[in-house]
């Protein structure tokens, strides 16, 4: 069986004035692209297909897209498989799951594997077998993100501090894949995990508009590794872990922020036969969009901007302008840059000499609450500095106050 690992799309995410959806969907459109050419059986996303916050119509879009790139691949008989990340609407995630059951029922009773030609979208740890064309049969164990509504039952809901809330979740999911292990697994077929997970000791710039204080944490030796892959999603860099090279993150296909600006961006393609894989995860690559923050600290240093910078026609853009005031015209000077920075997603206009600067903001969208509009500014104002991690950690005992003063708490 090939499955292609992939994870963190963020469909419809932004960054600060620019919609990222048409850089994504080029990304979608390059992995359909390798579907077709390495004849994959199954596709797996291992969390966050969209974006946090969206509007109905804003998923809607994103469905239909999504739709169009793929309708090939499912109408040829390749199976998508995704759980749900982070970021993912809960209600949504849920809905979607619904009515493709109710569209496509299938019996729960019937013993052998699912039918391919279809999405299966997990919203809470499962079990799925399915089989190539071939009849390869391969066992996939399906763990979401750990949260309370889809891993705390009963008594085990009632917790009187976030700290609490994660180590509940921590052993919850370890014990639900224990569970999964026992209760399904057969030695006999190969099996793949799929989950959406923070393992410590990855290697990360900072979390995707999330702190480490929120998230729920496992180190390397928690979740076994005696898979024949294992499909990790949540952190956005492309990475190997324990030792290994089929335990891994598959990394976002596009760079996201600022933070990423290095990362080269990839899916992995892995083939299982009777006995396990049959050969090393080959990484497939994409091509990421360009992302910089430029300083132009005179006007006269604008038209060698181009020499210096590739693809500036798709990049995206942050920018420092400090210019004389009376010497050069501020507007006319933007307008210029429009044109060399089509997208340029934040700015700062600086008057030399003057502690006046106006600012463009760089909140991803008005309609988040007021603590993930406070962490995704921290976190894109302070992307791959070495302050990052300690501002972060401050402002999360701030709001963390904030929220107990007012008995709320924010789910992830």
């Amino acid at each position: 069986m090939q499955i292609l690992h992939t994870s963190d799309w963020h469909l419809n995410d932004k960054l600060g004035r620019i919609p990222r959806q048409g850089d994504i969907v080029k990304r979608l459109e390059e992995i359909a692209n390798y579907l077709d050419e390495h004849k994959v059986d199954v596709m797996v996303v291992a969390g966050d297909l969209f974006s946090q916050y969206n509007r109905l119509d804003e998923l809607k879009s994103a469905v239909g897209e999504m739709r169009d790139v793929f309708q090939p691949f499912l109408l040829g008989g390749g199976t998508i498989v995704t759980i749900s990340g982070n970021h993912d609407n809960e209600a949504f995630f849920n809905l979607m799951r619904f009515a493709l059951d109710l569209a496509d029922p299938i019996d729960p009773k019937k013993p052998g594997a699912r039918p391919g030609g279809r999405l299966y979208l997990a919203a809470q740890p499962t079990y799925l077998l399915l089989e190539d064309k071939a009849g390869q049969q391969v066992q996939f164990v399906l763990m979401p993100y750990p949260t309370s509504s889809r891993y705390l039952k009963d008594e085990k809901t009632k917790y009187g501090s976030l700290d609490e809330k994660n180590s509940l979740l921590h052993q919850a999911m370890l014990e639900k894949i224990d569970l999964i292990k026992n209760k399904h697994i057969k030695p006999e077929l190969p099996s793949v995990l799929v989950s959406h997970a923070h393992i410590r000791g990855s290697q990360l710039h900072n979390l995707y508009r999330i702190s480490e204080r929120e998230d729920v944490v496992f180190d390397a030796g928690d979740i076994p590794t005696n898979w024949s892959y294992a499909a990790y999603g949540h952190i956005h860099k492309a990475q190997t872990l324990a030792g290994t090279t089929h335990v891994r993150y598959s990394g976002s296909i596009e760079r996201l922020d600022y933070g990423e600006r290095d990362d080269e961006k990839s899916v992995v393609l892995v083939e299982i036969g009777a006995k396990g894989r049959t050969q090393e995860p080959a990484i497939l690559p994409l091509n990421a969009t360009p992302i910089y923050r430029i300083e132009i600290n005179n006007p006269e240093e604008i038209p060698s901007i181009k020499d210096k910078y590739s693809e500036l026609d798709r990049a995206l853009v942050s920018y420092k302008l400090t210019y004389k005031l009376g010497e050069y015209n501020r507007d006319a000077i933007c307008r210029e840059l429009d044109k060399i920075f089509p997208r340029w997603y934040d700015r700062e206009i600086v008057t030399e000499g003057s502690s006046i600067s106006l600012k463009s903001s760089t909140l991803v969208a008005d309609t988040q609450d007021v603590a993930t509009n406070v962490r995704t500014y921290l976190q894109q104002q302070l992307a791959g500095t070495p302050e990052c991690d300690a501002v972060l950690a401050l402002a999360e005992q701030l709001l963390a106050n904030e929220q107990f003063l007012n008995n709320s708490e924010v789910e992830i």
